[in-house]
């Protein structure tokens, strides 16, 4: 099968997940995408998935391979005027640049929107930020837990009577979510750049993009303006008899909802507890239960219930490979795609980069340089592949 972005190149500045994992996306569906790093700003996550202290660990982090597969890395220190000029050079030959660092920096690089779009009008930049490009918390830099908090997510997540919860490094929820918007987005406009000739300033707030999720919480705050927090209500559901995970004897969680009262009654009559509440005989009967017993006695009683799955049977479960988890052609695991296409899953072509793997091919093929130029960038210092930590 063709690959739907085949032909679209990609000028990656993302970091971490929200950026490097919406290039990610694209690079799954076929696009060239060029990370662009160096020795003096490396993507965060070699650093923080460090795995050890041998020689080359940056280039080990699982953090890091499972969100840059299938892209080519290139090191260019954007601190020199020689970086800058390159990655300009780059820009020339790109559909898209995407970047999420804070606000500012690419104006400092001069790779501002302005001067994008000069060298390449089709140029489609996806800027993810966390307050959005404009407005007075522009500058604001956050992570997933302050924009579970900003966003008004953590106000409604979690139990009652407790404090908010935030999503934790494990998820950072918010950062996930902005990269499936962006991605779908930046497809949009990279369409409509090729239509018309005109790229587009795409400005993600990933604030904004995580309030969305909650509108329905917000206009409800908005219309009643003596309302303060809303109850944070666990795993129930308004409108629902009975909703929540239990342990089951093989000591796997269960999550199953109990809808209304006619299910209430099959529930009951399966359990044997046609006259006990079943918030409390229900999570007694799974304790009694493996897993797969439990689940499979609920569903055949029409109960919709579902082993909480971690890790480990994620792996197991074959009918999520290629799409929620997924392997490169060298056998790590990465983190999947959130579709299918055709039914399956796409292939994940090649692993992570290591820091400037293909600078010179890069360099070479899209802008000509020759080997004595190379030499010359790398004995500067401009394409080191050395992470410098101090600068991390």
């Amino acid at each position: 099968m063709t690959q739907p972005l085949a032909g679209v190149r990609v000028l990656d500045f993302g970091l971490l997940t929200a950026g490097a994992n919406t290039s990610a996306m694209l690079a799954d569906l076929g696009a060239d995408v060029i990370k662009i790093e160096s020795g003096t700003y490396p993507d965060p996550f070699r650093v923080l998935g460090k795995p050890d202290d041998t020689p080359g660990w940056w280039n080990r982090s699982p953090l890091f391979r499972f969100t840059n597969r299938n892209k080519r890395g290139v090191a260019l220190d954007l601190k020199t005027p020689e970086g800058q000029r390159l990655a300009r050079a780059l820009v020339a030959q790109c559909d898209v640049v995407i970047e999420n660092f804070r606000r500012g920096v690419l104006d400092r690089f001069g790779l501002d929107y302005a001067a994008l779009r000069a060298i390449n009008p089709r140029i489609v930049l996806a800027a993810i930020s966390s307050q959005g490009d404009t407005g007075p918390e522009r500058m604001n830099v956050s992570f997933g837990s302050t924009l579970d908090a900003t966003s008004g997510i953590a106000a409604l997540t979690g139990y009652d009577g407790e404090e908010p919860r935030i999503s934790g490094m494990d998820v950072n929820y918010p950062d996930q979510v902005v990269s499936l918007f962006a991605t779908g987005v930046v497809i949009a406009a990279i369409m409509e750049a090729r239509r018309t000739g005109c790229g587009a300033f795409l400005d993600f707030s990933q604030r904004e993009v995580a309030s969305f999720l909650i509108g329905e919480e917000i206009l409800a705050a908005s219309a009643d303006p003596a309302r303060h927090d809303a109850r944070r209500a666990g795993n129930a559901e308004g409108g629902v008899v009975l909703q929540d995970c239990w342990r089951s004897q093989d000591g796997r969680w269960i999550a199953v909802t109990v809808a209304d009262d006619a299910a209430a009654a099959r529930c009951g009559a399966l359990i044997g507890a046609l006259s006990a509440p079943l918030r409390e005989a229900l999570p007694a009967w799974i304790a009694a239960r493996s897993a797969d017993a439990a689940v499979a006695s609920l569903l055949a009683a029409g109960i919709p219930a579902a082993p909480s799955n971690d890790g480990t049977h994620l792996i197991a479960d074959k009918a999520l490979a290629g799409v929620s988890l997924a392997w490169t052609q060298d056998g790590d695991l990465a983190k999947g795609l959130p579709y299918a296409l055709d039914g399956g899953g796409v292939m994940l072509q090649r692993a992570a980069p290591d820091l400037g793997q293909h600078t010179e091919a890069v360099l070479r093929d899209l802008l000509g340089l020759s080997a004595d130029d190379i030499a010359h960038l790398q004995a500067q210092g401009v394409t080191s592949t050395t992470p410098q930590i101090g600068d991390v």
